[in-house]
């Protein structure tokens, strides 16, 4: 099913929203952008823009050049030959397009918390924010599988509106493919669907990316990250 640019931009501006919400992030906006500042990068200021035009682009790259801090353009969208095109112009290179931006309907998504099923599993969920905690998501969740005192998998979700917004979400290495990934969703998923949300929406790694469409999800695009040009080779070291 085909979406339009329109709700694209709707999708990406809620899961900007509860993104930032679940990690605190210092945020900003302006015409055709959202950013948030990463100080556990550095500081570094991560703008993020959602198909933009020729136009749009020019503006948004030549906003993120004026950040005092370190920066980086992240371009949600299919047409990553074009976006890569306008980098280049705006003196800008390619850092990654290994992330995908992806959505599925909360309809077929679990409602109840799944069954562990081995007494030395335990499932700790986590309320995010106190009661008077300004937040623009009606409520933030983090959620881990444990064994004893060892974490085998966490991740969190956001309900803004009618969206869930999941991140976070991983497996330590040494306990990865044994399910534990599918666990985690649907203890977030049921959590989400004690409210009126619809839509699903997350920035899935490549790893992620075959449970969610597994699980009924889509991709309506990668993110295409820039840098400028100065910063590619100190990039290429780490």
């Amino acid at each position: 099913m085909t979406v339009t640019a329109s709700e694209l931009q709707k999708h990406a501006a809620a899961w900007f929203a509860g993104w930032s919400a679940l990690r605190s992030y210092q945020t900003t906006s302006g015409p055709g952008f959202s950013a948030a500042l990463r100080l556990d990068r550095g500081p570094e200021w991560e703008y993020f823009s959602c198909d933009p035009s020729r136009q749009a682009f020019a503006a948004v790259a030549a906003e993120a050049a004026a950040a005092t801090a370190r920066h980086t353009l992240c371009v949600i969208g299919p047409k990553v030959h074009s976006y890569v095109k306008m980098a280049h112009a705006a003196g800008l290179g390619m850092v990654s397009t290994s992330e995908h931006f992806m959505v599925c309907s909360m309809d077929g998504q679990d409602t109840q918390e799944p069954f562990l099923g081995d007494p030395e599993l335990s499932l700790v969920v986590k309320r995010l924010g106190g009661r008077h905690s300004a937040s623009v998501c009606q409520e933030r969740f983090s959620a881990a599988i444990m064994r004893g005192e060892t974490l085998l998998a966490s991740g969190s979700v956001a309900i803004h509106g009618d969206y869930a917004v999941f991140d976070s979400l991983q497996t330590v290495p040494q306990h990865r493919r044994q399910g534990y990934g599918l666990l985690m969703m649907q203890t977030l998923a049921a959590r989400a669907k004690a409210h009126p949300v619809t839509t699903g929406v997350v920035l899935a790694s490549t790893d992620g990316q075959r449970l969610y469409r597994k699980l009924g999800w889509r991709s309506l695009g990668t993110m295409t990250v820039l840098v400028p040009r100065a910063r590619l080779a100190e990039l290429a070291q780490h």
